[in-house]
């Protein structure tokens, strides 16, 4: 964007002239109390720091075990992301760092510098990589076994190489080798440089599809613009806090919400300097914890009696072999046996056979010559990049082609232990994933927003589960935040969530405090119908086919034939009745990937292409559609534009063109990722606050502080951060303009302005881009 000097930009008309009044607040929520005047430009203040970097992980939470002697659902897999912004003191315009400038970004987790050993089992557990039967091999381990579906030809850069061929691909974790304590990229657990993408993003990987000749499909794991550590296998446990071998780990170690830092560095490795001598580093957070089938699954879970009733009794076996160690702790035998029995009650309702070769008296390898299960062999998965089913670098077990892993999970689990509260809404989401709190003090059965007891009971039947907590989403994030104001920038689908879900309780009362969105009012049918009736020309203002920006009325029309009770159960599903929630997974049909204009073979064209034959995402994946663009909700769902995501289509086939890209793919204000203001899905800011022993998270709280001009604001990062900015927190570059006296206008304009609108003149950005139709916004979707 151009610069503007203090009162330079009159020709553009003086703020609020010719303006007509708004109904809203134009003053920013918070003080300028610990910015400066700057001396530069008079009437304005400096932003608080001289460089800015953000950081966060793509993913609002990773739910993984540490423990992969028995069975890997979703491999370790966590990656420290960042941009670098050099602040426009004095005036100036910030600007975006890149290896360009000369500098570099060094990372480190803090007090987080290694995994295996007494925080995971991964390396150390045997699993036969090459397929020749044996478990032997250089490379023989979980940490390799479970990414060799995936491959390059020569680089990280998506090079196929003239020529190449099947012999040429160098798969990893069998030609690339997964270092001990590394992501699968080669980035290690105790620190070091993050890797930059440019305009056309980096770290791409192929893997192939149910499709024979559709091959070497091109995964971009890191988008443009972005510094990332790759895939690191960490863990939720601090080093000093680790003390023995794993077999003594208990909850109270659990520190779901991890400080990854990350250093601003010369390019001969110097750590920078800011005007007070003090290293230019900042924190963001890394979740990582646990998911919950310990509690169902050992000792007097639901799950464990199911299996002793049928005469299976392994599980009993191992937690009884590893309580006589004298160092095991009740939470990790309960473990171990969870694991073996969730694979003796599959063996027994599927046919399978992985515990053929149980030892339970062996001090490794329990499993024996079949070696530990990768759900993903069978299960096509998309977020680990397994497109394939059966896998076809799987050994050790006969495999199948089977449900998508999403679905297998949900499904079955929704099925068996639905566990409404009293409103209908599934307690198993929160009761299943992650619930781990970062104070060690409220990780045990006393924690009154426990959603479950020791053995998987559930406590909120007769109440809220929105007002439970714990891990993921749950009295963590942003829509989980009763003391979250507005303007919230709603449409109409949003404003009915609001009214409907957000301001009732769990009887269908209306109450005057928020109890915000539950997960089941995001994952569901309406956003997919959403998704899948887009057709957009544009994403700034929804130019195209979309129901997004109809009526409710219109879009009840649409989606259930104007049947209004019916459109309730989509929006708000529950587990009664027709049991919306678990119809969700089990009768998911997958959008459409391409068409295929060939009668013969395969000619693929766009998927909204007029001609041609449909090819659904399941007929090319294992995985279906889940967790890519195409099944997952969109802040578009609920917000107005321009508070939408990017357009689709640059990373195909996790995105497609014509429709919204994934936030955690999408940039605004030219191109500043979204997670770089508004942190990661869900763990949104401003997260919930309940003091620092009953708060959640309060890594992420703590990381918006970083950026708050007054110290206490810790909602989305605020153009003061970066800025030079007047009295109403608005950037000098806007001076003598109608968005100069209006700081959520001027917000609204940030949120327009997509890649390449930084480089225009301030009189073609506000051509394009009128505060009259900002202020509009605001006014239309303040709450």
């Amino acid at each position: 964007m151009l610069m503007m000097q203090a009162g330079t930009a009159a020709l553009f008309g003086a703020a609020g002239s010719g303006v007509k009044e708004v109904s809203y607040p134009k003053e920013p929520p918070f003080s300028l109390s610990k910015l400066t005047p700057s001396k530069k430009a008079k009437g304005f203040y400096e932003p608080l720091n001289g460089y800015n970097v953000f950081v966060n992980y793509e993913l609002g939470m990773h739910c993984v075990g540490f423990d992969m002697s028995y069975c890997c659902v979703i491999p370790p897999y966590n990656s420290i992301q960042a941009q670098a912004v050099r602040s426009g003191q004095g005036g100036t315009t910030p600007r975006l760092l890149s290896p360009f400038d000369d500098i570099k970004l060094y990372y480190y987790t803090k007090d987080n510098s290694y995994s295996e050993g007494n925080k995971m089992r991964y390396w150390s557990v045997s699993k036969d990589v090459d397929g020749d039967g044996h478990f032997d091999s250089a490379g023989d381990n979980m940490a390799n076994y479970v990414w060799t579906h995936l491959f390059i030809y020569k680089d990280l850069e998506g090079t196929i190489p003239a020529k190449a061929s099947q012999k040429d691909r160098l798969r990893i974790g069998r030609q690339i080798k997964v270092r001990y304590d590394s992501g699968p990229s080669g980035k290690p657990m105790a620190g070091g440089y993050m890797e930059y993408a440019d305009r056309d993003g980096s770290n791409v990987v192929f893997t192939d599809t149910l499709v024979p000749a559709v091959k070497n499909v091109p995964l971009t794991l890191t988008v443009a613009y972005i510094w990332d550590a790759l895939g690191l296998p960490l863990t939720a446990f601090n080093d000093s806090r680790r003390r023995g071998t794993i077999r003594s780990v208990t909850q109270s170690d659990f520190q779901p919400f991890q400080y990854s830092v990350v250093q601003l560095r010369t390019n001969e490795g110097k750590p920078l300097l800011d005007e007070k001598m003090r290293i230019v580093e900042y924190f963001g957070t890394n979740p990582v914890d646990i998911p919950n089938c310990y509690a169902c699954h050992s000792r007097e879970g639901k799950a464990a009696q199911m299996a002793r009733e049928e005469g299976l009794n392994f599980s009993d076996k191992e937690y009884d072999y590893w309580k006589s160690y004298p160092d095991t702790s009740e939470y990790m035998a309960r473990l171990a046996e969870s694991s073996i029995n969730i694979l003796s009650l599959h063996d027994a309702h599927h046919g399978t056979k992985f515990l053929a070769d149980y030892k339970p008296d062996a001090p490794g390898n329990r499993l024996g010559k079949v070696g530990p299960v990768n759900c993903a062999d069978c299960h096509g998965d998309n977020i680990s990049g397994n497109l394939q089913s059966p896998r076809p670098t799987a050994t050790g077990y006969k495999t199948v082609r089977a449900k998508p892993l999403t679905e297998a999970i949900h499904g079955f689990h929704l099925a068996m232990v639905p566990m409404p509260d009293a409103a209908g809404r599934s307690q198993s989401c929160q009761a299943c994933h992650p619930t781990h709190f970062q104070d060690p003090s409220m990780n045990d059965d006393m924690n009154p927003f426990r959603v479950f007891d020791r053995y998987g009971k559930a406590r909120f039947s007769d109440k809220d589960v929105r007002q439970s907590g714990g891990g993921c989403y749950v009295r963590r994030d942003a829509h989980s935040n009763p003391e979250a104001e507005p303007p919230f920038f709603l449409n109409e689908y949003g404003k009915y969530l609001l009214k409907e879900v957000s301001l009732k309780d769990e009887r269908g009362k209306k109450i005057s405090e928020m109890r915000g969105l539950y997960c089941t009012n995001c994952h569901n049918r309406v956003a997919q119908t959403f998704y899948r009736t887009d057709d957009l020309l544009s994403v700034q203002r929804l130019e195209g086919r979309t129901l997004r920006n109809r009526s409710i009325g219109e879009i009840v029309a649409v989606m259930t034939g104007g049947d209004e009770k019916r459109f309730k159960e989509l929006a708000d599903p529950k587990t009664g009745g027709e049991n919306e929630v678990l119809k969700f997974y089990t009768e998911h049909k997958a959008a459409t990937l391409v068409k295929n204009v060939s009668a013969q073979g395969l000619e693929l064209k766009p998927w909204n292409h007029p001609e041609g034959k449909a090819i659904p995402y399941d007929a090319v994946s294992g995985g279906s559609d889940w967790w890519l663009s195409a099944s997952e909700p969109h802040c578009a769902d609920c917000h107005l534009a321009p508070f939408v995501e990017s357009m689709g289509g640059k990373y195909f086939p996790i995105d497609q063109p014509n429709k919204l890209s994934l936030y955690r793919y999408s940039k605004a204000h030219g191109d500043i990722a979204c997670q770089s203001c508004h942190e990661s899905i869900h763990g949104l800011y401003p997260t919930r606050y309940d003091g620092d022993t009953k708060t959640v998270d309060l890594t992420t709280r703590e990381q918006a502080l970083q950026y708050s001009p007054d110290g206490k604001y810790s909602g989305p990062v605020t153009c003061a951060a970066c800025h030079t900015v007047n009295s109403k927190g608005v950037p000098v570059e806007l001076a003598g303009t109608a968005y100069a006296d209006d700081y959520w206008a001027s917000v609204t304009l940030a949120h327009f302005m997509r890649s390449g609108d930084q480089k225009l003149s301030l009189k073609e950005l506000l051509k394009k881009y009128p505060y009259e139709e900002s202020s509009r916004i605001v006014e239309k979707g303040w709450r």
